[in-house]
Order: C-alpha cells, then sequence, then structure tokens
C-alpha cells in the first residue's frame, strides 16, 4: 500500500511539475525556460537555460517557477534546495516540497487509478462529471472504511 500511495504522489507531482513547466515556458522562454529532470521522493530538479535579465537576479527566474506551481496547486509550498550552475547560461535547481498531499488526495487518486482514470483525465471534466466522479469517489470510500 505505502508504495502504491508513493508511486500515485510521484505520478501528481510529476503531472503539476510539468503543467507548471507549460506555463512557466509559454511566459518566460526563450529569455528563460525550464526543463523537467527528475521527480524525487521530497521534490524535483528542474535544469533552466536563457538568457536571463541579469538585473533582475537570476534566482527571481528560480523562485518565479514556485509561484507557477503554487498557483496550480495552493497546497503545495516549495522551497529552493540547491541551485548550480550548468553551463555559461544553464542552471540546475532542485525544489523540496514543504507540505505534502493530504490523505484524502492520495484516496482519490488511488480512486482514479482503480477506475483506470488518470487525474488528468479528471481535471478536464466538466463540473457534471466532476460531481458524478467525486459521487462515485464518497461511495467507494464508504464501501473500504466498512470493509
Amino acid at each position: 500500500m505505502v508504495t502504491l500511495m508513493t508511486e500515485i504522489e510521484s505520478a501528481h507531482l510529476k503531472d503539476l511539475v510539468l503543467r507548471a513547466i507549460e506555463v512557466y515556458n509559454k511566459y518566460r522562454s526563450p529569455e528563460a525556460t525550464a526543463k523537467l529532470v527528475e521527480v524525487e521522493k521530497d521534490g524535483f530538479i528542474i535544469d533552466f537555460k536563457g538568457s536571463f535579465c541579469r538585473s533582475c537576479g537570476v534566482s527571481d527566474y528560480f523562485k518565479d517557477f514556485i509561484y507557477e506551481l503554487e498557483t496550480i496547486n495552493k497546497k503545495f509550498k516549495l522551497e529552493l534546495a540547491e541551485t548550480k550552475p550548468t553551463g555559461p547560461q544553464s542552471f540546475r535547481v532542485r525544489y523540496r516540497i514543504k507540505g505534502s498531499f493530504s490523505v484524502e488526495d492520495d484516496l482519490f487518486r488511488e480512486f482514479l487509478l482503480d477506475k483506470r482514470l488518470s487525474f488528468e483525465e479528471y481535471l478536464a471534466s466538466n463540473p457534471c462529471t466532476k460531481d458524478v466522479i467525486m459521487f462515485h469517489f464518497r461511495t467507494w470510500l464508504f464501501e473500504r472504511k466498512r470493509a
């Protein structure tokens, strides 16, 4: 069970980071472009490349990514864990998650997996479909507690 939950949490984190990268790159590329390197147990690593506006301070670009991810999911609180240059116009940044997913979030992802739905499919659903999915999730939780 712990392994499954870790996989679900890791997959969810990767989805959120990739969405944040998409938004980040849309507004900041080519001056700064982010690329996911790895998702870790307590965070993730991103490579940043670009000309970067030096007067702004390069670290502002890394902090901007925190803003994008926290805008997508308000439950996340991130911090810069490590920053190192990897070239004249590139940096590798490790982010650490200060908060985590709630137990209900973990169970919801397990429910979606059980029903062969992805989190992306749920997010793309219309409000009515989301309500139906949540109704089935609550029923699933109730049945699970009874067992």
